[in-house]
């Protein structure tokens, strides 16, 4: 006999598995049992204060050489003086974060049609 004509001969009679089925429907007992817990409201939240979303534009970015670079130097100098950050106003940092885009703004070429 050849190997190939062993492998026909081989019974494939392979015991069915069964399967038990599962029922994942609890019974109506337990559930009705477990009375549902009055959620307590979280308390408010703080308002997030409003420097916060212009100062993360200026995170990982480094201006070019010149009075913008000067200014985020001295508005990070101030910021990171004390927690509470009281040296550095909204005005004053989206006034920054305008004048670099307008320098951005400056160094782009339009495409010609």
């Amino acid at each position: 006999m050849s190997a190939a004509e062993a492998k026909k001969e081989k019974p494939k009679d392979k015991p069915a598995k069964d399967k038990p089925k599962k029922k994942d429907a609890a019974p109506a007992e337990t559930v009705a049992a477990a009375p549902a817990a009055p959620a307590a409201p979280a308390p408010p939240r703080a308002p997030a204060d409003p420097r916060l979303k212009v100062w993360k534009k200026f995170q990982g970015r480094f201006l070019p050489k010149g009075p913008l670079r000067e200014r985020l130097k001295e508005i990070t100098t101030r910021w990171n003086a004390n927690e509470e950050h009281d040296n550095v106003t909204v005005d004053e940092l989206k006034s920054l974060h305008n004048d670099w885009k307008a320098s951005q703004e400056k160094g782009r070429k339009t495409a010609k049609v």
